[in-house]
């Protein structure tokens, strides 16, 4: 078995079924057999992930051949408690997206400074003790800041000082939006969002030393206001944010983390203006790459987990365009 579970295998699994998978990899090890890493994703909806994209990519091209990633359907709480009791020796973490990266902050046993001040998690490793054996405890971690903090790497010439940050939207992407603004060196931050509900954010933005700002997504300052930012980090559907895009391609960057449909609406607007802009594949890979780290110890690049998922997407698009050779397509 070479980075995967062979071709009979489901596209996504049960919680039992990942289960059993977990427990023949670990008998197998008792074997004698090389020791699988056994990761997943977690979601509900969970089929269209590309996180084994990027992860099975890049441990093809990092020669890792013992990694095993899967999809699972999974993401109420006592789903993810239950991977969390009874989950063996052989796996090594967790990929969480929603619904579940609140319940994976809740029931971890540890949770990182970051993720307990965002409140949700994305990223869950068994803590092993000094001989590699796991302790049967949790670790909780959001390495969507790492993702952010690339985009914004790919977009920033240099450091913003005092500069102010604009964050469109205010549901769980926003979050760690604010954490990788901060992790930047910004002072400032506006939220644009459709209602009061922008306020949810205050207390994080204010925690860490950035002041506050909120403006409604149909005021008719947001031209200006996005105009005297660096960088505007949309966290919105695409059909939300290039009603607006005109307006907040004005910014001096633009952060777009949505990928579908890819180029966005927003992306369009920002190149049209000459702006430079960063996309959500890009996020996908950043947070990807920490996780990767965390989960095998081996750090593969930002750069190539983006060109994993580019040549996967630049594929699907050509599937869809010819039908008829769709049969032996991934994702």
């Amino acid at each position: 078995m070479v980075n995967g579970t062979g071709n009979d295998a489901p596209e996504v699994y049960s919680v039992e079924e990942f289960l059993s998978l977990a427990a023949e990899l670990q008998d197998a090890a008792a074997a004698g057999e090389t020791p699988a890493q056994l990761c997943a994703v977690l979601g509900r909806p969970v089929r269209h992930s590309l996180s084994p994209v990027i992860h099975l990519g890049s441990a093809a091209m990092l020669g890792n051949e013992s990694l095993v990633y899967v999809r699972v359907e999974a993401g109420e709480p006592s789903e993810v408690r239950r991977l969390l009791q009874q989950s063996p020796a052989c796996v090594r973490g967790f990929s969480v997206t929603m619904p579940g990266k609140s319940a994976a902050h809740d029931l971890a046993d540890h949770v990182t400074d970051r993720a307990a001040l965002i409140g949700s998690a994305n990223t869950l490793v068994p803590v092993r003790d000094d001989a590699g054996e796991p302790t049967g405890s949790w670790v909780a971690d959001n390495t969507d800041v790492d993702g952010l903090s690339a985009c914004l790497r790919a977009v920033l010439d240099e450091d913003p000082g005092s500069g102010r940050g604009v964050v469109v939207g205010n549901g769980g992407t926003a979050r760690p939006a604010v954490a990788a603004l901060a992790a930047a060196g910004f002072s400032s931050v506006t939220v644009l969002a459709r209602s009061e509900r922008a306020l949810n954010l205050q207390n994080l933005v204010e925690s860490y030393g950035m002041e506050f700002d909120w403006l409604r997504l149909d005021d008719a300052r947001l031209g200006e206001v996005c105009a005297a930012a660096e960088v505007v980090v949309s966290t919105i559907p695409a059909a939300g944010a290039g009603a607006v895009g005109e307006q907040l391609a004005m910014a001096a960057a633009v952060v777009d983390v949505i990928y579908d449909p890819y180029p966005t609406p927003l992306m369009l607007a920002a190149r049209g203006a000459g702006r430079p802009v960063s996309d959500g594949l890009l996020m996908l890979a950043g947070q990807g790459v920490e996780q990767f780290r965390q989960f095998t110890g081996e750090t593969p690049s930002t750069e190539g987990m983006y060109r994993l998922l580019r040549a996967h997407r630049r594929t699907a698009e050509a599937n869809a365009a010819d039908p008829g050779d769709t049969a032996e397509s991934g994702d």
